[in-house]
């Protein structure tokens, strides 16, 4: 605890008592001199000493302005002391306020970097931008001619912002390669990749280079915010949360899936929740994980039933921290929210596993 401030003292009271020490020691000094002047003769007539000599051979007013001097001296050095004590409480205020003003200019300074790159990441947004076109075959009324003429036109659309995240997941045409075979079949989004041939296959395509300068970007804001430590958690959480107000729902499908593929993204999105807004209905269910549940003779519908997603969501779920093939539930469920998470993990792991044994039953 701090020292309390030191209370101004009380002049009058030290110049009584300083006074009175010095009257008091005059006095003792007084009859001091006398009891000795008779005792051991100072004077050669120590009976009929002369007042003026023994004023003189004890000298009262020099050692009355002595003991005013000493007195003053005291009450000198209580109020040095008083002022030496005001001077320590304005240098500790001083050093106090300097640290307020230099913790303020510090948060300053961060808050400045940290919104310049949120405008920054919205400029990257922005400019995202495609122009796809196709051909489209349209009827075409003949007035000199009761027959319909059939003509193709070229149609061109154009996708920008964060209409770039919808058009690549669920629209961009893919070509994928059957399977022992030399023929391709067209399929549509990233979804459909991840339907056909996995999630290993995500980020093989093309259509992922869109946002490279994006993810790299949302990675150093991430970055930035964990780096200042000093700032305490609940801030950290707090300007991240920033962070995740700005993604749209398919920023955080495809967030969701370069995860498996850029572990420092991924763990500070497990760390400050950035999928918390996640609609887990987006998630298709992909190739590996349908294959796994058609090993288990289940169906999607058999999902469903039981209040599950249907789609990776369960699958891709864990309540570790260090599973790179997973996420930690802390990425979809704040530290409020976790045990809703853990109690929807355990279901799933009890269902899974139920099946599991009446498989190996059967077999």
């Amino acid at each position: 605890m701090e020292d309390e401030q030191e209370k101004k003292p009380d002049t009058k009271k030290w110049w009584l008592i300083t006074i009175g020490i010095s009257l008091l020691i005059c006095i003792v000094g007084f009859f001091l001199t006398l009891y000795l002047s008779k005792e051991i003769g100072v004077f050669d007539d120590a009976d009929h000493c002369p007042p003026a000599q023994f004023g003189n051979s004890f000298g009262a007013v020099c050692t009355l302005i002595s003991a005013f001097a000493f007195a003053g001296m005291i009450v000198t050095f209580v109020l040095q002391r008083y002022e030496l004590s005001l001077q320590r409480e304005e240098l500790k205020a001083q050093r106090s306020e300097f640290a307020t003003q230099n913790e303020t200019l510090r948060l300053q300074r961060f808050e400045n970097t940290f919104f310049n790159m949120m405008e920054l990441q919205q400029n990257i947004v922005n400019d995202l931008y495609t122009k796809v076109e196709h051909t489209e075959t349209v009827k075409e009324d003949n007035p000199n001619s009761p027959n319909v003429s059939l003509k193709e036109v070229i149609v061109s659309n154009e996708y920008k912002g964060r209409n770039m995240f919808y058009y690549v997941f669920n629209l961009c045409k893919h070509k994928i390669e059957n399977k022992g075979t030399n023929n391709t079949k067209d399929v549509y989004g990233l979804s459909g990749v991840l339907k056909t041939t996995g999630i290993k296959e995500f980020d093989s395509y093309y259509t992922t280079t869109f946002f490279d300068h994006y993810f790299r970007h949302l990675y150093t804001i991430l970055k930035f915010i964990n780096q200042n430590d000093w700032l305490g958690e609940d801030l950290q959480y707090k300007y991240a949360t920033f962070v995740r107000a700005t993604l749209s729902r398919y920023e955080l499908v495809l967030l969701y899936y370069n995860g498996f593929f850029h572990p420092k993204i991924k763990a500070l999105m497990e760390k400050y929740c950035m999928l918390n807004n996640l609609r887990i209905e987006l998630l298709p269910l992909s190739y590996e994980n349908s294959q796994y549940l058609r090993g288990l003779g289940l169906t999607v519908e058999d999902l469903t039933k039981n209040n599950f997603s249907g789609g990776d969501f369960e699958f891709l779920l864990t309540d570790s921290k260090n599973d790179a093939n997973k996420y930690y539930i802390g990425a979809f469920y704040t530290k409020k929210e976790q045990e809703r998470g853990k109690r929807l993990l355990n279901k799933w792991n009890a269902f899974i596993s139920r099946k599991v044994d009446l498989k190996d039953a059967t077999n």
